[in-house]
């Protein structure tokens, strides 16, 4: 158990050990219980027909488990026995090991690329393999015969049903990891073969990151080899530049029509894109080159409460720009990195530049001195682009800062005609809608956009756990009762007490006027 290790890890192996152990206890559970059940289908099966419906039969014969879950996805006890405590002692030994100066490999990895729990731990049971055949016997083992080759690597549908609780969870996991997920982005982490379904692809580590993985004495150069990104294109300048770790770059495609936002302020953003992309233009076609005194980026203040916009709003800037957006929030970085931080931005030189948290470097007591802002500002005005500070509040910004913003753009909280546009647009086009839902219901609710597309998440995942043919109404009034975001007035009770009603008759009429139907035929 890590809690042994009262001083941290000694070494990276020490670290790795106790990971491998968390590890096999995970697998040996894993291995008992489909032993279990294998045994319980052996009874009754007769053919291979019966073993492929078993996770049916089972349900309608025996009265234990859950019938709603397949292939074991299902809330396990091991999963707070083996993930709650266990993550929570070793992060306790992690940074005991960290104090006293010992780089733990997979830990720094995770810092660097900012990994949830589920690439972490997908991350180590990819390395098991390539240290021991003992987990390839077991992986072959908990994959039986629905493997497409024989491998010594877990794939992808084994690790989501061992390292997700529930189907949202599963969903999550899934969709982070092929959409978002550093690991591949950066050529981290392979499928194969690619011929399979994605669930039956096997995950294989790339060499490079095995090697670092498993050196004796990791250190950050061999880190930053690693994470070497590959180049990009600048719009302004068509050179390649290099984007550090600690910058998260989206290149999320997010046009105006997407934002709903009043239209001064929108009009305002837009004269931000053609300011650069005039004097890009400008150099290009006419060899016009403004005196090196002159300022050419802007310098902008963004304020308003979180979810109000004004993330996208800086991506919708850098989309029109046809330019990757690079931002990093201030508070998840340590102060004493900022020194770090500041000369990687002035080094890379970003067109377009998302600062969140910007009180914790505006403020009277900024840990970065007077002279290293001022070094920042003036890089950043030399440059054709735009920097965007974002916070809260103005009034968490020293006056100094603030009046010398070339810009200060404020985002209020949508009104309810701005909410109705946001509901509608809260869900990806293929996600299957039912016609009942209650927009303007919904839109009542005084919440951000932000809020708004969280919820309309959570209802996704909620309809597909709960195996909906649609998100209907009664699903987002789930999600909203969970945040406590129903109306506490008497008129909010009536007006939940009557979207659940209206729901609800209207099921009711549909089942009745089948039953009609069916008695007729």
């Amino acid at each position: 158990m890590p809690g042994d290790q009262a001083d941290g890890f000694k070494n990276n192996w020490a670290y790795l050990r106790s990971e491998f152990q968390w590890l096999e206890r995970l697998l040996m559970v894993a291995v008992a219980r489909q032993r279990k059940e294998g045994k319980e289908v052996d009874r009754i099966a007769q053919t291979r027909a019966d073993r492929a419906t078993s996770h049916w039969w089972k349900g309608v014969i025996s009265l234990e488990g859950n019938i709603a879950y397949d292939e074991n996805r299902q809330p396990a006890q091991v999963s707070n026995t083996l993930k709650g405590n266990y993550q929570q002692q070793l992060e306790v030994q992690i940074q005991a090991s960290q104090r006293r100066g010992v780089i733990l490999a997979l830990p720094t990895l995770r810092d660097r690329l900012q990994l949830s729990v589920f690439e972490k731990n997908l991350v180590l049971m990819s390395l098991a393999a390539e240290v021991n055949r003992r987990y390839a016997r077991l992986y072959r083992y908990l994959q039986g015969e629905d493997a497409a080759v024989k491998t010594d690597l877990p794939t992808l549908d084994l690790v989501l049903r061992l390292l997700c609780r529930d189907d949202a969870e599963w969903y999550t996991a899934r969709n982070h990891l092929l959409s978002a997920s550093p690991l591949l982005r950066m050529n981290l982490l392979q499928f194969f073969p690619d011929e399979e379904t994605t669930l039956n692809r096997s995950l294989k580590l790339s060499d490079a990151l095995i090697n670092y993985l498993l050196a004796a004495q990791p250190t950050q150069s061999d880190l930053d080899a690693l994470l070497d990104p590959q180049p990009d294109t600048q719009c302004a300048s068509l050179t390649r530049v290099r984007y550090p770790a600690s910058l998260q770059r989206s290149i999320v495609p997010v046009d105006w029509s997407d934002l709903v936002l009043p239209d001064a302020l929108l009009t305002r953003l837009q004269y931000l894109k053609q300011q650069i992309s005039g004097q890009i233009k400008a150099a290009e076609d006419w060899g016009l080159e403004l005196e090196n005194a002159a300022p050419r980026g802007s310098i902008v203040l963004l304020t308003g409460q979180a979810g109000t916009g004004k993330t996208m709003a800086a991506a919708a800037v850098a989309h029109s720009l046809e330019t990757p957006l690079l931002m990093v929030d201030l508070a998840v970085i340590p102060a004493a990195d900022y020194p770090e931080l500041l000369q990687e931005i002035i080094a890379h030189v970003p067109t377009v530049l998302l600062l969140k948290s910007a009180q914790l470097w505006l403020n009277r007591s900024s840990p970065l001195s007077a002279a290293q802002l001022n070094q920042l500002w003036v890089e950043r005005q030399s440059i054709p682009g735009v920097t965007f500070w974002s916070t809260a509040q103005e009034a968490s910004v020293q006056l100094g800062w603030r009046r010398r913003m070339d810009h200060r753009l404020a985002f209020l909280m949508p009104d309810q005609t701005d909410r109705l546009r946001l509901w509608k647009n809260a869900f990806p086009s293929q996600v299957p809608l039912d016609a009942e839902i209650a927009w303007e219901q919904l839109a009542q609710i005084r919440i951000s956009g932000g809020e708004i597309r969280k919820i309309a998440e959570e209802a996704t995942f909620y309809a597909a756990a709960m195996a909906s043919a649609k998100v209907n109404h009664s699903h987002l009034l789930a999600v909203l009762r969970q945040r406590e975001m129903v109306p506490q007035s008497r008129s909010g009770k009536v007006w939940l007490e009557r979207s659940s009603q209206k729901v609800t008759r209207q099921k009711s009429a549909k089942l009745d006027q089948q039953a009609a139907q069916n008695r007729e035929a």
